[in-house]
């Protein structure tokens, strides 16, 4: 009902993606300056993400070692971060656009507080395993330049993890049709990005 009430459209096949990007780097920067009121998230609890001891390797992953570190990580308590308004579920999906800008968001039904990276995070998994890691690499890099801030690496791994053995299906029925998606290279892709956002741990 609200995507027949706003103007725009879902646009997954940028001509300019340095530019779409941006975009999108924008309307989070933009998102999370907002004071609104919502629940502090809680991880492991207020996400579809598997429990901490339910992770598991995806099946087709070509460097299991890499997961299986990144779940190690996820054991340390989470650290604190500046709590800002989150959407949750801020993937290219759920954006619509027109001449070139977003008009507007969809899918609030998981909006909460907490760190950013949750955010940027999400949609960063999303064009890893659409697009390519560097898209994602990218996206990060506009938004800390954007928002003036870095983004807190756990909550960013924490983020880029929520990926399994189903994402390949739900990504693209979620395109629709709206461009090719290369499902054989999915895993591998986000696996990248799961392996450079752990070198930013140290």
């Amino acid at each position: 009902m609200l995507m027949t009430r706003l103007p725009g459209h879902v646009h997954l096949s940028p001509a300019d993606p340095r530019s779409w990007m941006t975009r999108i780097a924008e309307i989070a920067a933009l998102l999370h300056s907002l004071d609104l009121p919502a629940k502090m998230f809680r991880p492991w609890t207020d996400s579809w993400i598997a429990p901490l001891d339910g992770l598991q390797v995806p099946v087709d992953a070509q460097k299991p070692a890499v997961w299986k570190a990144a779940f190690g990580v996820m054991a340390a308590p989470p650290p604190k971060d500046t709590a800002v308004f989150l959407h949750c579920d801020l993937l290219p999906v759920n954006m619509l656009w027109s001449r070139g800008r977003i008009t507007g968001l969809t899918d609030w039904n998981s909006v909460h507080r907490g760190a950013r990276a949750i955010d940027v995070g999400h949609c960063r998994r999303y064009l890893a395993a659409l697009y390519s890691p560097e898209w994602s690499e990218q996206l990060r890099s506009l938004y800390e330049s954007i928002a003036g801030v870095s983004l807190d690496p756990w909550w960013d791994l924490y983020a880029l993890l929520h990926y399994d053995d189903s994402g390949s299906k739900w990504i693209r029925g979620q395109v629709a049709g709206r461009r090719p998606v290369d499902v054989a290279g999915m895993t591998s892709r986000v696996e990248v990005a799961v392996e450079t956002a752990l070198r930013r741990l140290g």
